[in-house]
């Protein structure tokens, strides 16, 4: 739906939103309940000591779990986008870890207490807070040293229009450049990437890799969808980002808090996306400031932070 119909998802989240203002217990409350006794049979079997979710389906279950009495094991959400969720109000777990301090009256607001909610920052994979030098980066992917390389992240399915993002690219950029499109499991964009621009040399594709934080340490700038965990990734990387919306929902509360805080550059189309990437790489001083706001805003350790202060008994 995110691909094919990325409005058609953004007016659903809407109706989701509303329907949440309400406060009337969700169908999507019911669907995750249907599950709930299978689930609690599995933790209870397995001897877990507490249960973490970072997405709003288990957390349902989770509630309905609870619900049903006789349940004691700890268990605990995870907000990964810089928003409240829709139906995530209607959760009931013992804490909440949340993405940033900013964010705890919104929370709040949606019919979390206050005092279940801990803002650690949205857990990431420790490996993009390890920054390789760039050189080094590029040596290891066999990317060239002596031209800017932009990091064009199209998202796990691609989205967004990549082709016309790289034909702006290719007319509007005078210098050389380097542009690596990470195409993810989308094999018919790769494909017709490949058949359009390829062959200039200036635009390479990369499927599907757990290497994306090489890719990261390696570009001069990154341009993305505003996912949470994404935006997050770039962050804790510490590359200078450029954020194109497209589709509403979450990703536009994500937008909003990263581009107020100095951590991206919001772009409205292909054209503004082309020149806030050159404009980051040629003005190295404002990539500077974005990337020291970036560290300060940020926290890299959340994933540990959580870890701990549930092994510690802390809520």
């Amino acid at each position: 739906m995110l691909r094919k119909a990325p409005a058609l998802f953004g007016i659903i989240y809407k109706a989701g939103d509303i329907y949440s203002s309400t406060r009337i217990v969700s169908p999507v409350y019911y669907a995750n309940s249907k599950y709930a006794p299978g689930l609690r049979e599995y933790i209870e079997d397995k001897g877990f000591d507490a249960v973490v979710s970072t997405h709003l389906f288990p957390m349902e279950a989770l509630t309905a779990i609870r619900k049903k009495g006789g349940f004691n094991i700890p268990c605990y959400g995870v907000l990964t986008d810089y928003t409240c969720i829709p139906f995530f109000g209607e959760t009931k777990l013992d804490g909440y870890f949340i993405p940033h301090e900013e964010l705890r009256d919104e929370i709040a607001k949606c019919g979390i207490p206050k005092e279940k909610l801990f803002a650690t920052g949205i857990p990431v994979s420790k490996k993009f807070a390890v920054h390789e030098s760039k050189a080094a980066a590029r040596a290891a992917l066999g990317l060239p040293a002596d031209k800017p390389v932009m990091l064009i992240m199209s998202g796990g399915v691609g989205c967004g229009n990549i082709l016309e993002l790289c034909d702006t690219l290719e007319r509007c950029s005078s210098g050389d450049y380097l542009a690596c499109v990470l195409t993810g499991h989308n094999a018919s964009l790769k494909q017709s990437i490949d058949e359009r621009f390829a062959s200039a040399g200036r635009i390479k594709t990369v499927s599907f890799t757990k290497q994306v934080n090489l890719y990261m340490n390696a570009a001069d700038v990154m341009l993305s969808k505003p996912g949470g965990l994404t935006s997050t990734e770039a962050a804790v990387a510490n590359v200078p980002l450029v954020q194109m919306l497209t589709y509403a929902a979450c990703e536009a509360k994500n937008i909003a808090f990263f581009t107020s805080h100095g951590l991206s550059i919001r772009a409205a189309n292909e054209r503004e996306a082309v020149s806030a990437m050159w404009s980051l790489t040629d003005d190295k001083q404002k990539a500077e400031k974005m990337r020291a706001m970036q560290r300060a805003c940020i926290n890299p350790n959340a994933a540990d932070d959580i870890a701990a202060k549930v092994a510690e008994g802390w809520i």
